[in-house]
């Protein structure tokens, strides 16, 4: 797989460093990692809001804290939505 990291895509540069930094692996594995923590986590979080033991206020607490703009925004209704 190639990524590219010319021009307007020059920010993923940083982002994979980052990544690699944070794992403390070579930007292959930091990558495959990211990857597979991001499904993991998402499962994680959808089992959690899913409490009923949970008020509506802390779920939303709860997604306020977890929430990146632009990439990861969770929304609290009568069920649980998240969008990607």
């Amino acid at each position: 797989m190639r990524i590219r990291e010319d021009g307007k895509h020059a920010h993923r540069t940083d982002t994979i460093e980052q990544a690699a930094e944070f794992w403390d692996c070579n930007k292959t594995k930091a990558l495959m990692r990211s990857a597979e923590f991001s499904w993991r986590i998402d499962d994680g979080i959808r089992t959690v809001l899913s409490r009923d033991d949970l008020t509506v206020r802390q779920k939303l607490e709860i997604a306020d804290t977890l929430h990146v703009p632009n990439i990861y925004e969770v929304n609290i209704k009568e069920t649980v939505e998240i969008r990607k």
